[in-house]
């Protein structure tokens, strides 16, 4: 049994007694608490050391200490462990209480990250100048808003009263009715007989699914980068994540056999078209070999269309649960990028057995989601505003990235690569080695940019790459947002280039 993340241990240094005392009594306080339990191994001395910083002897004595008063136990070769049938009187009563430490009744899974705590600081100081190519979110001045109200009228009039109750599990009917046409027309996926369910965006069908087949210690396989929204999720869940590194042509799926087969994981996920960050696009032949692999091993596949109609030209090739052996495949998606994401709104396409589990998962969280707004949108669409819409926003963004790209291509220093998407709202930024992308963040935002940066998307770092997103620039803001951009990654590399070289004025290769 593995002991608890380290940064669950805490010291208050500024409280009265010696370190050793303090380690003592955090110890005990957290197996009264049942954070740790009987039988539970505690992280190794050398390892609680570093992350403590304090003397590894510290740790050892409070280690062996508690091993002699009966409260831990010591196997050479495997570890400190709490001791089995240990009851609450040999710990005592501990320490005055003092504050409710409410930290200490939370769970492990704590896993929002440091940038992301970093944007919403800079974002609540309300600097209008701003220009952010931080946010994955639509342009609202492109909102249909007027022709949306129209349709929420509309249905209010009609069917007020039966809208405002609670509501099918899977979904309003006639609202299903309308996505299972949309999906055969847009995307090519047919669905079945309750095989389709309505969810409150795609983000509630992540965790849905986090809920339906995690648990700790489950082995997730995920692109590299990947979204971190679904990367939080599955963390959340305990499950362990492994990459699998993404190219120009999207997920690498060679290779992927072995991978599988190896770790065996639990689900697979990917987002083939437009991915997020890097909006690249996976090919036909790449889709098909992940479907088959996904078939020949039994694998849940989870395909996250989210943008998938967002193109700019030619449209991307079929979804993966449009091809043969596509059995495995949970189609997700949702209509926010290409609309607004306050509607709230996604779905679920995948088999029967699967739509009947995550329904009833659903009802336990939510009961229902709202029968109003997928008539509105039920309505809308059959309106041909949708459709309308569609054409109107492919325009507009199509003509931001293609300025984007051509920003990019005059501005950036040389050494800087991007990728350049087909469609979505975003791409990925490379930077030569060495510069650490979460530390130029408030430089950044002193010059009047934003970014995201790139260890919110990699499993393994990616402190060396960061995303821009252009659904929410203004179109005649994109220019001078990466000249902005280009002066601080100048800067930033100018200062590593100087780091490393001496007086001489030899470079020193980085190790």
């Amino acid at each position: 049994m593995t002991g608890p993340p380290l940064s669950q241990f805490t010291l208050d240094r500024e409280a009265p007694g010696s370190l050793k005392q303090k380690l003592r009594e955090e110890i005990l306080r957290r197996i009264r608490l049942g954070v740790l339990r009987p039988g539970e191994q505690l992280p190794p001395s050398r390892r609680l050391a570093e992350d403590l910083e304090v003397n590894r002897g510290t740790v050892s004595a409070v280690y062996d200490e508690l091993v002699t008063e009966g409260i831990l136990d010591s196997h050479v070769g495997r570890g400190t462990f709490v001791a089995r049938g240990l009851s609450l009187e040999v710990l005592g009563p501990g320490e005055s209480p003092g504050l409710f430490r409410w930290r200490d009744h939370f769970t492990a899974l704590d896993v929002h990250p440091r940038e992301r705590t970093l944007l919403a600081e800079i974002a609540a100081r309300g600097r209008e100048d701003v220009i952010s190519f931080a946010g994955l979110v639509p342009d609202e001045a492109l909102f249909p808003t007027e022709t949306f109200r129209q349709a929420l009228n509309t249905v209010l009039q009609e069917d007020g009263a039966s809208l405002l109750s609670y509501g099918p599990p899977d979904g309003h009917e006639p609202f299903l009715d309308f996505l299972a046409g949309y999906l055969a027309e847009t995307r090519g996926v047919r669905i079945g007989p309750n095989e389709l369910l309505a969810v409150n965006g795609s983000q509630q069908a992540l965790d849905l699914l986090g809920r339906a087949f995690l648990r700790p210690g489950d082995t997730v396989l995920v692109e590299e980068p990947s979204y971190y929204g679904a990367l939080e999720i599955w963390k959340s869940y305990g499950a362990r994540l492994v990459g699998v590194p993404v190219d120009a042509n999207g997920v690498v799926v060679e290779g992927m056999e072995a991978v599988i087969a190896r770790e065996r994981p639990k689900l697979m996920y990917v987002m083939p078209t437009f991915q997020n960050p890097t909006g690249t696009t996976l090919s036909a032949a790449r889709r098909e070999a992940l479907v088959r692999l996904a078939a020949r091993y039994e694998v849940p596949l989870v395909e996250d269309d989210f943008d998938g109609e967002l193109y700019y030209g030619d449209p991307p090739p079929p979804a993966l649960k449009t091809l043969p052996e596509s059995e495995p495949v949970i189609y997700i998606g949702t209509p926010s990028k290409m609309l607004f994401p306050g509607l709230r709104i996604g779905w679920v396409a995948a088999s029967e057995p699967v739509v009947r589990h995550l329904s009833r998962l659903k009802q336990v969280s939510d009961l229902s989601g709202s029968q109003l707004l997928q008539a509105a949108l039920a309505r809308f669409a059959a309106s041909g505003a949708l459709r309308e819409h569609s054409d109107r926003v492919r325009e507009a963004y199509g003509e931001r990235v293609r300025r984007l790209l051509r920003a990019l291509e005059r501005h950036l220093p040389r050494g800087v690569r991007y990728t350049r998407p087909r469609g979505g709202l975003s791409l990925l930024v490379t930077l030569p080695g060495g510069v650490d992308t979460s530390e130029l963040l408030e430089e950044a935002a002193a010059k009047g940019v934003l970014f995201t940066p790139g260890r919110l998307f990699f499993i393994n770092d990616g402190a060396d790459h960061l995303r821009l997103t252009f659904g929410n620039v203004r179109t005649e803001d994109v220019e001078e947002g990466v000249k902005r951009l280009a002066r601080v990654l100048r800067r930033a590399l100018g200062r590593k280039a100087a780091a490393t070289r001496p007086a001489n004025g030899y470079s020193i290769p980085p190790v």
